[in-house]
């Protein structure tokens, strides 16, 4: 059993986003600009993307994880080291050795990571609102854990190459995590991000598997 309720957990949301304001407006915005910069750049913008997504995951690290969560989880310091984790990741893998670039290609994953993207950046948030809180306790894309893992996993899979496992395996790890919690918490539309977790993982091994070929 986790050491608190649905209701504990949002209302730790609630919290957590009044005390950060204007940043969940911000994050809004940015993810819709990174969507924009994968989709629309006629330059590869793909530093400036995974910038933007490093910077989500150590935010929710540091700030959520160990300075909110942790009031309500003991478990939330190692989570939140995965997140700083998964943000020097992004650093070192996508900025400085520059081994992905992202852009739209019109095939059938940049759709479904497209789709994804959309669905965890304002379709969840819509679904935590239309189930009963309010605005100030919704998760959004990279300020909120399983938000942030969903919305990533999204971008990488726009990837014109194959997607570095180093990249999606720590957000599918939390894709599935995030599941296991909202079973056990009664929040039926969190089942949504291990299956984002599972088409991702999809996804990135046949990206491997055509470039091996």
């Amino acid at each position: 059993m986790l050491p608190y309720t649905a209701e504990t957990l949002f209302a730790l949301f609630d919290e957590y986003n009044r005390a950060i304001r204007p940043l969940p407006a911000l994050a809004l915005f940015l993810a819709a600009g990174v969507l924009m910069l994968v989709i629309r750049a006629r330059q590869d913008r793909t530093k400036v993307v995974l910038g933007i997504l490093a910077a989500g995951w150590l935010w929710t690290g540091i700030v959520y994880q160990f300075i909110f969560f942790s009031g309500i989880n003991f478990a939330a310091p190692v989570y939140g080291a995965a997140f700083i984790l998964q943000g020097l990741l992004l650093v070192w893998t996508g900025i400085f050795r520059g081994r992905l670039v992202l852009q739209f290609d019109r095939g059938v994953v940049s759709w479904a990571g497209i789709r994804i993207a959309i669905i965890v950046t304002i379709i969840l948030p819509v679904i935590d609102w239309l189930s009963g809180v309010g605005w100030t306790d919704v998760r959004l894309a990279l300020l909120a854990p399983g938000a942030t893992a969903g919305f990533t996993l999204g971008i990488l899979m726009m990837s014109k190459g194959p997607i570095p496992i180093q990249l999606v395996a720590l957000p599918v790890i939390w894709t599935f995590v995030a599941g296991v919690h909202a079973w056990m918490l009664d929040i039926p539309h969190d089942y949504l991000l291990p299956v984002i977790g599972l088409i991702a993982l999809a996804a990135c091994l046949k990206s491997r598997n055509r470039t091996a070929t």
